[in-house]
């Protein structure tokens, strides 16, 4: 009883078909049906009954009772799935297929005992199949809280560029090749890139072309300032709550973040290689591309200046859904009827409405870098807020990990008033970020308004981490006994910790090791070194003999002088000298014993 169902005929009909003949086919007769229909579609009878299987159908044949398992060794079964993933290029094409893959892992000593088609079909009982593996991961949903909430942003180079004569031109695909990125280079300075923001609640567009080398933080920073600024004619402005963005060079810098912190923008960076996580703002460039960009091939614009007036238009038309004949209104999944993007965004409350500071303000954060302070004693630190006219001063007190001395890091808050984001280092912590309002103070006396008043209160600082670590070692020095005792203790030099402790005396019983004796050699010191005085002269020799005699020496005691010591008298002889004189008398001082 063959079965030709027509070529148009559903594929699920023809099984539904087949399946009610399988069910009232004779002994023998099933055989024939599905050989019948495999042959007209050119399948195998396992494909057939993966297809009954869709549709419901069952033979009706008790399961065996070892169905599902397999006598394949899932290890072996691992390795080829992973070899084959591995083999995928990055666009996304497969170079290894289940043969060669069984080939080269069996010539490595994995068993493989079943045929190939038995070995795709494990694959995908176990989800290891190369299509199983590189399907995408599942879409978590993602909200914002009301617009202005999240905005979205990506830069994006435009095949649009123009000639520093003037006049629109526009980079063929075939000089567009990824493979050759000369032909976009060579375009240097006259490269236009194009700069999309959406914002995530009623998805609202903003855009602003640059002609530029490359993406520049310069470039991005004037736009979100374009973008959150108020525009005449324009209803979409104000700044966001969190900005999504990818890791882009510019996206990173140093300067951007400062700038952002500081009007309290919490920035967050997708993952690499997961354009998803902004896939309003990419949509939005594609968008832009398909409903702007192509109208310059009928209507071309000069410059960048003209390009930028001309989707500035667009841009307040498509978000007010008032593009001629053309519906722009915004559809979601679950929305009761579509809307106008700025009919959505006219919803925001005037609380999550934050306006934009002036302009010079904001060219100050952008070259404002984090400053460093050091606490004062009285936990305080000082600053000079942007918005603030002189210096003001900030209280730490109640702020972890802060103590006398403490460097912290300050930036400004464009938001509130002349508020400050002190940042605080801990090694188990982490960054901390705490912001901080002004001291409040009576300006023309000096005092700031927080301060104990004599006489009528008392107050004092909390206790930073140095002075609970302080009150801790008082502790255990003096154990059982409160702040009042514990400074009486140390007025009275009590000895610390409750019992004695033996700081030396234990030294006397300790027993040194016994060491050898090391020799050494004698040191060749030479005599010490003879003083010699300088002997006195004959006058001076005199002077002193005539004083100890108690009488004036004659000529020839002076002759005798100097004929015996013409170079004069040494110290020594002049007692020995005066002892000889003394036992003369002045007639036979010629005849003395008077030697050197």
């Amino acid at each position: 009883m063959p079965l030709d169902p027509p070529a148009s005929f559903p594929i699920q009909d023809a099984m539904r078909d087949l399946a009610l003949k399988l069910d009232n086919a004779r002994h023998g007769e099933a055989g024939d049906l599905i050989k019948s229909i495999a042959t007209h579609y050119g399948w195998n009878s396992q494909r057939i009954y993966r297809e009954l299987k869709k549709i419901g159908w069952s033979s009706g044949r008790k399961r065996r009772s070892d169905a599902g398992e397999s006598s394949q060794d899932i290890e072996a079964l691992t390795k080829l799935a992973t070899a084959k993933k591995m083999a995928v290029r990055l666009n996304g094409k497969a170079t290894l297929h289940t043969t060669t893959a069984r080939s080269i892992l069996a010539a490595n000593g994995h068993e493989f005992k079943v045929g190939n088609a038995r070995i795709n079909t494990l694959l995908r009982d176990n989800a290891l199949s190369l299509k199983q593996q590189t399907a995408p991961t599942p879409v978590q949903s993602l909200r914002s809280l009301h617009p202005n909430h999240v905005h979205l942003v990506d830069p994006s180079l435009c095949l649009i560029y123009y000639l520093p004569e003037g006049g629109q031109a526009v980079i063929r695909d075939d000089e567009a090749y990824k493979n050759k990125p000369e032909n976009i280079e060579r375009l240097g300075d006259l490269k236009v890139w194009r700069y999309v923001l959406v914002d995530h609640y009623s998805h609202s567009i903003c855009v602003k072309y640059y002609q530029s080398r490359g993406e520049t933080q310069v470039n991005l920073y004037d736009f979100l300032l374009y973008c959150w600024g108020q525009r005449e004619g324009r209803l979409f402005h104000g700044v966001p709550k969190i900005l999504l963005w990818d890791k882009g060079s510019a996206n990173t810098a140093k300067a951007i973040k400062n700038a952002l912190r500081a009007l309290d923008v919490t920035a967050i960076e997708h993952q690499p290689g997961n354009p998803r996580a902004k896939g309003g703002v990419e949509e939005g460039n594609n968008l832009v591309e398909c409903q702007f960009e192509s109208r310059l091939r009928f209507e071309p614009v000069r410059n960048v200046d003209e390009l930028n007036a001309a989707v500035e238009a667009w841009a307040n038309a498509y978000n007010a859904d008032a593009i001629p004949h053309y519906d722009a209104r915004l559809k979601r999944k679950y929305m009761s009827a579509p809307c106008a993007r700025y009919a959505i965004w006219q919803r925001i409350r005037q609380e999550q409405l934050r306006i934009l500071p002036d302009m010079e303000v904001c060219k100050y954060l952008l070259s404002a870098d984090v400053k460093e302070r050091q606490v004062k004693p009285d936990l305080t630190i000082s600053f000079k807020h942007p918005c603030a006219e002189r210096t003001k001063h900030y209280s730490l007190a109640g702020i972890p990990n802060i103590y006398p001395r403490a460097t912290v890091r300050v930036s400004p808050l464009v938001y509130g008033e002349q508020q400050i984001m002190v940042y605080v280092d801990h090694y188990k912590d982490g960054e901390q970020v705490f912001v901080i309002e002004p001291i409040e103070a009576d300006e023309f006396a000096g005092f700031p308004l927080n301060a104990a008043v004599i006489g009528d209160e008392y107050k004092s600082k909390p206790d930073t981490i140095v002075d609970k670590a302080a009150k801790e070692i008082d502790k255990t020095a003096y154990p059982g006994m409160d702040e009042e005792q514990i400074k009486r203790a140390k007025r009275n030099n009590v000895p610390p910790f409750s019992t004695r402790l033996d700081a030396h005396s234990h030294l006397k019983d300790v027993v040194p090791p016994a060491f050898m004796r090391r020799p050494g050699t004698e040191l060749d010191v030479p005599n010490p070194i003879q003083v010699e005085l300088k002997p006195l002269s004959i006058v001076e020799a005199a002077r002193r003999i005539r004083s100890s005699l108690d009488r004036a020496l004659t000529t020839e005691e002076y002759n005798i002088f100097s004929n015996n010591w013409p170079q004069g008298i040494p110290e020594e002889n002049i007692e020995q000298i005066i002892a000889e004189l003394r036992g003369e008398n002045s007639q036979q001082a010629d005849q003395i014993n008077l030697t050197k």
